[in-house]
């Protein structure tokens, strides 16, 4: 049986929203024992992001970070918080049950996945500069500092790749294909949230080569589930709306939707740490890999799409 798009975001005759909440809840549960049976705690301390590389000097890699958590500040609070153009969006609304245009503001524009994605890359990249700054200095670090950072990178792995493939292969397609407005999408503060991140982190993941384990893959999941838990608590009690249409948990297939959702993450996740298992076998070809895969994955100019679509 052949099943479309639209087949997945259509209703069913009964809400679904309480199968989705009791997913939630009992993924939180299998998440919570997952930290606790597998020994997360030791990965983290004994591995997870690494403050020098092979190839050049510490002080390099700290001033790498250093300007990767300011671009990425800058990017959140002047091109998007302080700028007062505001921006706009095709949100779906849960009374209306409609994809209708919204112009954001201020921190409004805060509630996207991508924003998400960018905002803990930008709390990656501060604290990993802030950890190999201080390794220069001989500065003690805290270990729960380390820990956090850790647990940070490896979030973003998943959450960068899964939004740039999506952003690139559904987003802008299904908006050209519907004759949306879709060159917004193209704007300097969305590069950052969808494109430059991917290059970014994996361009400090080749050089320092970060010990990771393929049980870093559960954050991708928690991170879906307080994503969902905040996109559903701003539908009812916040903007009205649904930023993506397939995470309203009314839809007829929305609990396979929701395990899909944190299950993608995970999946991105893994790919990178594959990716670093290779890089570690032959540094060469690991390099190739996650250029290849970057370039696939990213889309800075709007032309580029119509090659994507069939029939355009």
């Amino acid at each position: 049986m052949h099943y479309s798009v639209a087949d997945f975001l259509s209703y069913g005759e009964k809400d679904n929203s309480k199968v989705v909440y009791l997913l939630i809840l009992v993924l939180s549960i299998f998440s919570l024992w997952f930290l606790l049976e597998t020994d997360i705690l030791d990965y983290l301390v004994k591995g997870g992001v690494s403050n020098s590389s092979e190839l050049l000097p510490q002080v390099i890699i700290a001033l790498f970070r250093t300007a990767c958590a300011y671009i990425t500040f800058h990017a959140i609070f002047v091109w998007m918080i302080l700028d007062k153009n505001g921006a706009i969006m095709y949100a779906f609304f849960k009374k209306e049950k409609q994809v209708l245009y919204r112009h954001i503001w201020r921190f409004e524009r805060l509630v996207t996945f991508s924003s998400w994605n960018l905002t803990i890359l930008c709390l990656t990249f501060t604290l990993m500069s802030l950890t190999t700054w201080g390794e220069i200095f001989q500065i003690v670090i805290p270990e729960s500092l380390k820990i956090i950072t850790s647990i940070l990178f490896s979030t973003s792995l998943g959450m960068i790749t899964f939004t740039s493939t999506i952003v690139t292969y559904i987003l802008v397609p299904e908006a050209i294909k519907s004759g949306r407005e879709y060159d917004y999408l193209f704007e300097k503060h969305q590069q950052m949230m969808h494109n430059w991140p991917v290059l970014l982190l994996f361009l400090d993941l080749v050089l320092t080569k970060p010990i990771l384990v393929w049980q870093f893959a559960i954050f991708g999941i928690i991170i879906s589930i307080i994503y969902a838990i905040f996109a559903y608590i701003f539908a009812i009690y916040g903007g009205g709306y649904y930023v993506y249409q397939f995470i309203d948990p009314r839809l007829k297939y929305s609990p396979i939707i929701m395990s899909l959702l944190g299950g993608a993450i995970a999946s991105f996740y893994l790919f990178t740490w594959v990716g670093l298992k290779i890089l570690e076998w032959n540094y060469f070809i690991g390099i190739l890999i996650f250029t290849i895969w970057g370039y696939s994955i990213v889309l800075f100019k709007p032309n580029t799409v119509v090659k994507m679509i069939p029939n355009s």
